[in-house]
């Protein structure tokens, strides 16, 4: 027993000698198994073992990893020869094959081109057998996306052992191209596949973004089965029946029927188990407030619909209440009892407290361009205040909507200071600057272009980066057949570190699509404030001057033809403007409502004297399935004053007709009619005529839109809408008998360049001189 003791020991000595100081290394050599497909430095740079250095095994191995891991190699092994004074290291290597050529074979609906943006290795590039199949698997993806589901991608490698060379091809089975004729669900009895009729239909298959062919799956790419949007799909059916208290509800299987060599059925098959409700509900551990006061806060009550979603807010809300009063670290956990025979849901809610709370210091991170004090003014929190949660989460959502960052990210840190905690804001600056440019056309504007430069996050003295104050800034240019536009804006959101907005604008624009007779071009500038009252409501002021000119046609009327030349307008305008809508981009509830007064000349100097009062109101109401109603209503009067008041010349016409021109500009009247008014009608078609027929505006108008969209598939609305309206001559004058009135389709895309509308209005209460023919319009952008 002693003696094998005494072995073993000796074995293990030598096993750690060996591990700890081996035997020198006296050369190293290295031997390629096939052809020498990578350099030797390579090799070399890529261990630690050296002449003149003891070998070990941690060594030998550490290399090995080093080796395989650059990725040139299929395989590395290591051996030794002894030699006087030490030993001879061999690491013998298999270099990876270069590719030489990558082929497509089988293909007939796609080009080799476009095939090869799917792959991720190209001529020359290491082979990488693990990325030639994921390369395949994109490609089988590409063609399931087009319908062709049984399409079968092999990649098949051929290597000339001699060359180091591989050939990579892509063997592809096509198939036949597959349409999805329809989606059947089974098991659901609580809610129906679909229900209703056309754009009204709801039920689990509108939540779907998985959908059978039809007419338009070229636009909505629709029409087809793909994998992953499928999963997604089914989650989201899991997701609703969960939102409806089916708690147990799963998605069984799926399977596809082929019903014809060119057409497939979708069976979905679902289990919607018992619906819950929420039985008795406790709230324990609460020692610092009434349990009175957190059941307040609670919105599922017993015998409402029990659902996770719920669950959380309610636990969610617990947190909060404590978060408001300091109570950091207070943890809520809900425990959920079901009962299958009565289908209710006890719940408790478990409180941990935790302790009173303050801020010791804010420290902000990650913010690279962005001043300090920048963000500070976004937070409603400050060092010595109650570590307040909500507070907290308000001034993270802030910063987000500041567009600055990508990644805001609050988090409490420990201090030696007993109740007292640092509030760390860890930030990801983003792209805050952009240059586009591109072309359009629309009904009015014709043909356009356009360049511009705005930088959100612009700083005016920060030289030679300009940015890090957060300052607005905006450069465009845009020019077209029938219109060109410049403009310098500037704005600084917290003037003189006040929650003061101050801004300037300065602009040239030519118009020559206001009419045959006429054309329009401004220079001018404007200086503004503004000062938010609240959370919705806001309060702007503009000081703006600027010198237009009219330049008139000789075939136009006198009384057009009075109005040529320039003037110089000096004005100031207050606007109060309440707007709570969800969205500015895809609004689907709440509403915008603004008043303004501007007063042209008098004591602001200029050529012209005038007052302008106008309002507009829109208010949007969701109903069921994603459809909006949208209200809007609007109407303004503009009418002179002092030295204006009655300075419109009387001219007679070729006819003889004797007419008086408006005291008002041209420029400063009402038209209605277009894209964003009266979609029956032709642009700037409803109003006052001239002698020719010819429009030339009014001082005062009414404007009301009823609209309804409906969503058909992503992106893409359809809409039906009611226009009425009208433009009087005089200022304050109405006249019911005297408004047109418009009905239409249209179809709404929200395309990532921006929104396009596309209307047809027909007329149904008009006039021979407004038009009575139906007018398509064509327009790019948001209507407000």
């Amino acid at each position: 027993m002693k003696r094998w003791s005494w072995i073993m020991a000796v074995m293990l000595a030598g096993a750690t000698l060996w591990a700890q100081e081996g035997p020198v290394v006296r050369e190293i050599k290295i031997e390629f198994e096939g052809p020498e497909t990578v350099n030797r430095t390579i090799v070399m740079s890529n261990i630690r073992t050296a002449v003149g250095k003891s070998l070990t095994r941690d060594m030998v191995e550490q290399d090995v990893r080093n080796l395989i891991a650059t990725g040139y190699f299929y395989d590395v092994r290591v051996s030794e020869e002894p030699v006087t004074d030490g030993v001879r290291v061999i690491f013998r290597v298999q270099g990876k094959a270069t590719l030489k050529e990558v082929v497509f074979e089988g293909s007939t609906r796609y080009k080799d081109d476009r095939l090869r943006r799917e792959t991720t290795q190209k001529p020359g590039d290491i082979l990488d057998a693990y990325k030639a199949h994921q390369d395949a698997l994109k490609i089988q993806e590409m063609y399931q996306k087009a319908a062709y589901p049984d399409t079968k991608v092999e990649p098949k490698i051929t290597v000339d052992r001699d060359t180091g060379k591989a050939i990579l091809r892509f063997v592809i089975f096509e198939g036949d191209r597959v349409l999805l004729q329809k989606i059947e669900l089974h098991g659901n009895r609580a809610i129906p596949s679909l229900k209703g009729w056309l754009w009204s239909q709801t039920g689990l298959l509108k939540l779907m973004k998985t959908r059978k062919h039809w007419w338009g799956s070229w636009l909505s790419g629709t029409g087809v089965i793909k994998d992953e949007q499928l999963r997604e799909d089914l989650e989201k059916l899991r997701e609703h029946y969960q939102s409806k208290g089916y708690i147990d509800a799963e998605v069984r299987g799926t399977r596809v029927e082929r019903v014809s060599p060119k057409w497939m059925i979708l069976h979905i098959d679902l289990y919607e188990g018992t619906q819950y409700k929420a039985g008795t509900i406790k709230i324990e551990g609460a020692k610092l407030f009434p349990v009175a006061d957190l059941q307040k806060r609670l919105k599922m009550t017993t015998g409402q619909i029990f659902t996770p979603d719920s669950l959380s807010k309610d636990s969610k809300a617990i947190e909060d209440y404590y978060g408001e009063r300091g109570y950091l670290d207070t943890n809520v956990q809900s425990i959920r009892v079901p009962n299958v025979e009565t289908g209710r849901m006890d719940l408790t809610y478990n409180i941990r407290e935790g302790e009173l709370t303050y801020i010791e210091l804010i420290e902000i991170r990650g913010n690279i361009k962005t001043k300090d004090k920048v963000i500070r003014r976004e937070l409603a929190v400050a060092p010595g205040d109650i570590y307040n949660t909500v507070r907290v989460d308000r001034s993270m959502e802030r910063l987000k909507n500041l567009g600055f960052f990508g990644k805001v990210e609050p988090r409490p840190e420990p201090t030696p200071i007993p109740n007292r905690k640092n509030l760390a804001i860890n930030l990801e600056e983003q792209r805050t600057g952009n240059v586009t440019f591109g072309a359009g056309f629309s009904s009015i504007d014709s043909l356009v272009g356009f360049v511009e430069l705005t930088q959100g996050n612009f700083d005016l003295f920060n030289a030679p980066t300009f940015t890090g104050a957060g300052q607005k800034l905006r450069l465009r240019a845009q020019m077209g057949l029938q219109r060109q536009d410049y403009l310098l804006s500037f704005t600084e959101p917290w003037f003189l570190d006040r929650q003061l907005s101050f801004g300037f604008d300065l602009f040239h624009s030519e118009a020559n699509y206001y009419s045959d007779y006429y054309d329009e071009s401004r220079t001018g500038g404007d200086i503004r404030i503004g000062k938010a009252i609240n959370q919705f409501l806001r309060l702007d002021l503009q000081y703006g001057i600027q010198q237009i000119h009219e330049t008139i046609g000789g075939a136009a009327s006198q009384e057009l033809q009075a109005e040529t030349g320039s003037k110089v307008r000096s004005s100031v305008q207050a606007t109060l403007i309440y707007d709570h809508r969800d969205s500015v981009f895809l609004t689907t509830r709440g509403g915008r409502s603004e008043l303004s007064a501007e007063l042209v000349g008098g004591p602001f100097a200029g050529d012209i004297s005038i007052y302008k009062l106008n309002a507009k109101t829109t208010w949007f109401f969701p109903f069921f399935n994603g459809h909006v109603l949208e209200l809007l209503g609007a109407a303004g009067v503009v009418d002179a004053y002092g030295n204006t008041k009655g300075s419109g010349m009387t001219v007679t016409e070729a006819d003889g007709s004797v007419r008086k021109v408006n005291d008002v500009p041209l420029f400063d009247r009402y038209f209605l009619g277009g894209a964003n008014s009266l979609r029956g009608f032709s642009y700037r078609a409803i109003s006052p005529r001239d002698v020719n027929n010819e429009p030339v505006g009014g001082n005062t108008y009414v404007n009301g839109t009823a609209e309804y969209t409906i969503p058909v598939v992503e992106r893409i609305r359809f809409a039906v809408f009611f226009d009425i309206g009208e433009v009087q001559r005089n200022a304050y004058e109405f006249n019911a008998g005297n408004f047109k009135s418009d009905a239409g389709v249209g179809v709404r895309l929200n395309l990532p360049i921006g929104p396009l509308r596309l209307d047809y209005g027909y007329p149904l209460m008009t006039d021979a001189t407004s038009g009575r023919g139906g007018k398509i319009q064509f327009s790019v952008g948001y209507q407000f």
